[in-house]
């Protein structure tokens, strides 16, 4: 199984669209999508600095941004297993299956990771390959020229948040960070992982 996380940047965009329809056409390997926050975080910031609320309210309400985008593209999705925990992934063992993971506060909180914006759904992500001991694919909106592994350029950019940056090397797991518009190549990339 490869776990792919869409960011939420591209929200909005017609590439959610196409990196579906590449899983859905890669009859090879099992995949969990998780979706990032999107607009719906990017909002939670701004209402937290005028609310004033705690870092940790802003946790929660971000877990449910990324909760929202995932259901926002649940029509695409058609065929997808729905899963609600992590558990819910040994349930079920057929050969090949599709699953979109809609995340949960709880869930999240054992995951052992600060519960503040130096962790958002990429350490998230980061944390269910970890768990299920799946490659991790993370889809950014950035854009690179080819496939490109966790590189020091990619973690002094600030591509992915300040957590993930500093414990990725504790992971066994193969992550690739690729590019919005590299959907055709998810079957390389795969093969890459395995």
């Amino acid at each position: 199984m490869v776990v792919v996380k869409i960011g939420g940047s591209l929200q909005s965009t017609k590439y959610i669209k196409k990196w579906i329809d590449s899983i859905k056409n890669n009859r090879s390997t099992s995949f969990l999508v998780i979706f990032g926050g999107g607009q719906y975080a990017n909002k939670i910031r701004e209402e937290q600095k005028i609310k004033k609320y705690n870092d940790y309210e802003a946790h929660k309400l971000a877990i449910d941004a990324m909760r929202k985008l995932a259901l926002d593209n649940l029509k695409t999705l058609k065929g997808f297993d729905v899963i609600n925990s992590l558990e819910d992934i040994k349930k079920n063992n057929k050969k090949r299956r599709l699953m979109i993971w809609i995340p949960s506060v709880e869930e999240i909180n054992g995951f052992n990771i600060p519960l503040n914006w130096s962790a958002t759904s990429d350490t998230i992500a980061l944390c269910v390959s970890k768990k299920t001991n799946s490659p991790l694919l993370l889809i950014k909106s950035i854009g690179f020229n080819k496939i490109k592994y966790i590189t020091a350029f990619f973690l002094k950019k600030n591509i992915l948040d300040d957590y993930f940056t500093s414990n990725y090397l504790n992971s066994s797991q193969h992550i690739s960070l690729v590019s919005k518009d590299k959907h055709y190549m998810l079957r390389k990339i795969c093969k890459n992982f395995f």
